[in-house]
């Protein structure tokens, strides 16, 4: 790049200087290039031409002249000045944030740390910016569970799962201070900077006992000292519609084929109206939307002057869900201010305030899963011949249909449809949340920095649970609508359950570090901190019933209440930290690492709660040597190792304490009587992780660059529920028990395979590979079976291994059902306890990646990004139900059980009506996927248009998300991390268009 300078002192206070920056190779001038005054000031932007014009002080004697894509570099002002930069092939000057102290570049991070930044955060449909992550980092793992816009989930994994029973969720630290998982949905994608992944021991051990399942580091956007005011505008609306569904369930003809195959044939009443009239609902199609809106639109600002930067933005954002009457609503506003004080002083603040309101479908969290008022079962199990609106005939025998239905005429126990529920139902839940936090810093010295920073994480919950009273009532079809034991005109009473909670921690961090350098060859940075974190929760919640009338609904009005239906809770919780860090490098080629802390935790026993963690980690940048700088083609090449400790406290608080409850079920429930709940355990302590790391970094011929890492971790005193024996008069108790580890390889590959002026063509891909294996349990058992989930711990395989018993399908001649016994021997008797055996199929996919492409044509860009598992299995719950002749004389299925054995000589899977299905490995589905995740396409409108309309940029674009599937799972959707499916909300595909206008 080339930077033409022309100086004219038009004062004493104040000179102007003249410009122009220009690419160094191509002399073409660059647009919108940021030249940035060093010691006071305005900033300005290139114009159309590249030109600009500069008024500084005249103390200012060097400007930062900076461009995307390109290496930033700072030059001193002078007439008829020429600057060369080079464009910037490299991540590895890239300042990243991992914790405390100051910014690193990424070349001299010792660590294993990844960096997702804000092109991939922009734009995106859903609400949480946990989704833009998906298939970006090698050993980042994350699986959306459902697609309800009312109750977001995501399973979130760095290299494995660590343990049984505790936390294996990352810890999320913004802009310096731990959050809580409220965040997700409560901080605009748009607001943030980057995001750092930090995976090894030698990158997280800083923060001790809750960096054993990694951290991922927020940084938010800020704006600059000297950055000219900057408006950026946004509006977004965009559609969902149901992800790809594989299973395909009976039309009304073929039912009735079904149920004639079975020997249980229909009334003819049925096949009359199937016959002559049509019916034949499609109840996916009725009950989910196909174009659900979603629509956003934030506005922000930043910029700053000489002594002081600022952001502030607004968004507000609403999700419509595909399940009807689901719903999301949120609103953000942040704020960012920086002041320098004087040379030695600065204080910042940044806060993000947030509300939420979500309303979920019915009964979509129904324990059992099973309940037909939940939209995702009665769309597979409601009859076919039952119609969406309620009909009659006239007198020559037409059908006539009126309004939508209430309760459906044919299938089992007539459910209620979607539309009544919303009539006596009002349930939602909302939320208000406050992330705050500010910082002092002083340099008394040069190379010195001491810093103090108070965060508070909290919010008010309320949810909302109220059923209205109604009177019994007779459908136009005829069926009872209310008590069926009652008669018509009963009244049907109403509740009211409420329930507020409030959470907040207070995080007072104070840090001192150290800079300094011996012969301009070594480097040290010394680090001292020390931590407390204060939280407190409380709640209290209320269920009243007995109303009559709803218009008279508040907890006061009602009728009866029980000491079983009120609830309060009072937690605290304290956490005391100090820590210590050293890294040294040799010359920017050799580099050293080393931390220690010790974290003391109020969540465990007296005596057993301060522990001690550390990390050790080398790197050598061999790139630098002089051997190599010869070596063209070889452009980086760094090594590095690692090995610490860290540990996890994700645990309930008070499981040390033993604990009473109480019981209101004796007397009458006139009096409360008070039992044993909780064991004590005395001796309740961390678990700890121990891990080692190596890897390697390389980029060759300027083209392609990748990292490969390997890593081994060992889980010990793993924190599990153990089971006791009844005798004690508890079922189980909390404590520490055995190991588990994770090894695995996470390989990373970037290629730039076309880079010129108005063209870019780059790939990329990522993959982690990771065994997990359990070596050790409790009391000298080898296994441990968790009841009714299909899971067995057991020495030697995966935590999510499933134990099942293995089927072989219908014997041909009588229809009988056939498994395997543990000896491989065929029978015809289900034995769960004597003939499970361990499968080798893991809930835990050990492969998962991402790949990509960006392909950028002047103002035109595109950009696909694909997420895959492999070997993920999952129990199909919604099976048992949709491929099951007994269950199909009441409810629906699927299209497969058409080939449902009938006659001796049927070679098929599924049997008769006779033979009850069982929950063997029939059920264990493979749920390995892969998905387009995203497809983003963009386009800048051109400079000169912009130069025109006096406006800096302005883009349009269209995003696409899930929008294609590949899997053999025939549920809903394969991406959940759970080991039974049940009739879950499924994942979304959604379109969104967009406009961004920046001035």
């Amino acid at each position: 790049m080339t930077l033409i300078v022309s100086g004219l002192a038009v004062s004493a206070q104040t000179r102007t200087y003249h410009g122009t920056v220009v690419d160094a190779t191509t002399s073409e001038p660059l647009i919108g290039a940021t030249v940035l005054p060093i010691g006071g000031g305005q900033g300005v932007a290139t114009d159309v031409d590249g030109k600009f014009t500069l008024n500084v002080p005249a103390s200012v004697k060097q400007v930062k002249v900076s461009y995307v894509g390109y290496a930033a570099k700072t030059v001193t002002l002078q007439n008829d000045m020429v600057v060369k930069l080079s464009s910037s092939d490299s991540d590895l000057d890239e300042l990243v944030v991992l914790g405390y102290g100051s910014a690193k570049k990424l070349g001299s991070v010792v660590g294993s740390v990844a960096v997702v930044g804000e092109k991939q955060l922009e734009n995106i449909p859903t609400a949480t910016f946990v989704d833009a992550l998906q298939g970006q980092v090698a050993g980042l793992s994350i699986l959306s569970g459902t697609g309800d816009p009312g109750a977001p989930s995501n399973a979130i994994r760095i290299r494995g799962v660590n343990s049984l029973n505790a936390g294996n969720t990352p810890l999320f630290i913004l802009d310096g201070a731990p959050v809580s998982s409220t965040v997700f949905t409560t901080l605009n994608p748009n607001d943030i900077q980057n995001i750092t992944v930090l995976k090894d021991a030698a990158s997280v051990a800083v923060y001790g006992s809750r960096a054993a399942n990694g951290v991922i580091v927020i940084t938010s956007k800020r704006g600059a000292m000297g950055e000219r005011p900057k408006v950026t505008v946004r509006a977004n609306y965009g559609w969902s519609q149901m992800v790809e569904d594989n299973v395909e369930m009976m039309d009304s003809k073929q039912y009735i084929e079904f149920r004639d195959r079975i020997g249980s044939p229909v009334s003819d009443n049925i096949r009359d109206l199937v016959n002559k009239y049509g019916i034949s609902t499609n109840w996916r199609d009725e009950l989910f939307n196909s174009s659900a809106p979603t629509y956003s639109i934030d506005a922000s600002v930043r910029g700053g002057s000489e002594n002081l930067n600022y952001y502030v933005s607004l968004n507000h954002f609403n999700e419509d869900g595909i399940s009807k009457y689901s719903n999301m609503r949120r609103e953000t506003l942040r704020a960012a201010l920086n002041v320098k004080v004087n040379n030695w002083f600065r204080v910042g603040l940044q806060s993000n305030l947030g509300y939420t309101k979500y309303r979920s479908t019915s009964a979509a969290a129904t324990p059992d899963g099973i309940d037909l008022n939940n939209p995702m079962v009665l769309a597979r199990l409601a009859l076919p011949y039952d119609s969406p609106y309620y009909y009659h005939f006239d007198e020559n025998g037409n059908i006539i249909y009126g309004d939508k239905a209430q309760a459906l005429h044919y299938s089992v126990n007539n459910p209620y449809t979607p539309e009544f529920n919303k009539s006596i139902w009002n349930r939602y839940r909302s939320r208000v949340t406050a992330n705050v936090n500010m910082f002092e810093q002083i340099t008394p010295i040069d190379g010195l920095i001491i810093r103090a920073q108070q965060a508070v994480d909290g919010y008010d919950e309320r949810i909302n649970w109220e059923t209205y009273p109604y009177e019994s009532f007779v459908t136009p079809m005829g069926d009872l609508i209310g008590n069926p034991t009652k008669p018509v005109g009963f009244m049907n009473t109403g509740a009211n359950q409420q329930i507020f909670s409030r959470y907040y921690s207070f995080t007072y961090t104070n840090t001192a570090e150290y800079n300094f350098n011996i012969n301009d060859q070594h480097n040290f940075t010394v680090l001292a901190g020390q931590e407390s974190i204060i939280s407190r929760e409380n709640g209290f919640g209320a269920i009243v019933r007995g109303y009559t009338d709803k218009r008279t609904m508040l907890l006061t009005q009602g009728v009866t209440v029980t000491p079983s239906d009120l609830t309060q809770t009072i937690v605290n919780e304290t956490f005391n930290s100090l820590f210590f860090k050293l890294n040294y490098d040799f010359s920017d080629r050799y580099f050293f690492e080393a931390t220690y802390r010790r974290d003391g935790s109020s969540k465990f026993a007296p005596g057993h709660r301060w522990s001690n963690f550390f990390s050790v980690g080398g790197m050598w940048n061999a790139k630098k040597e002089a051997f190599l700088q010869p070596v063209e083609w070889l452009n980086e090449l760094q090594a590095r190792v690692s090995y610490g400790t860290t540990g996890n406290s994700s645990i309930k608080n008070y499981l040390y304490f033993g604990s009473v409850k109480p019981n209101d079920e004796g007397y009458g429930k006139e009096q409360v009587s008070w039992g044993l709940w909780n064991p004590s355990n005395p001796d309740l302590t961390w678990e700890t992780v121990k891990s080692f790391d190596a890897g390697l970094h390389f980029r060759v011929f300027n083209i392609l660059s990748g990292e490969v890492d390997f890593y081994k971790k060992t889980t010990t005193d793993m924190l599990m529920s153990i089971p006791w024996s009844y005798t004690t008069g508890f079922s189980s108790g909390a404590g520490n028990i055995g190991s588990m580890t994770n090894t695995g390889v996470d390989v990373t590959l970037n290629a730039d395979i076309i880079r010129t002026k108005d063209w870019y063509w780059g790939v990329r891909a990522n993959f982690n590979y990771n065994k997990n294996e359990i070596t050790e349990l409790f009391n000298g058992r080898d296994f441990y079976t968790l009841a009714s989930t299909g899971l067995r711990y057991q020495v030697g395989h995966s935590a999510g291994e499933y134990y099942a018993v293995r089927y072989l399908g219908v014997d041909p001649r009588d229809g009988k059902q056939m498994w395997l016994d543990k000896n491989d021997n065929v029978t015809k008797v289900y034995n769960e306890e004597q003939n499970s055996v361990m499968t080798g199929k893991s809930q835990y996919a050990p492969w998962n990646g991402g790949f990509g492409t960006n392909l950028r044509w002047k103002g035109l860009a595109l950009q696909l990004d694909f997420v895959w598992a492999a070997k993920k299995y999952m129990m199909n719950n919604d099976a048992f139900f949709l491929n099951n002749a007994a269950q199909g004389l009441q409810v629906n299925q699927s299209t497969d059980m058409l080939d449902v054995w009938s006659k001796p000589g049927d070679v098929t899977m599924h049997p008769g009506p006779s033979e009850m299905v069982q929950f063997d490995d029939r059920l264990i589905e493979d749920a390995s996927f892969m998905r387009l995740k995203n497809l983003t396409l963009t386009y800048s409108l051109p400079k000169k248009w912009m130069e025109a309309a006096k406006l800096e940029n302005v883009t349009l674009h269209f995003t696409g998300r899930n929008l294609w599937t590949v899997t053999n799972y025939s549920g809903y959707d394969p991406e959940p991390q759970t080991n039974m499916y049940q009739f879950a909300y499924p994942n979304t595909r959604q379109y969104e268009l967009g406009v961004e206008v920046t001035f």
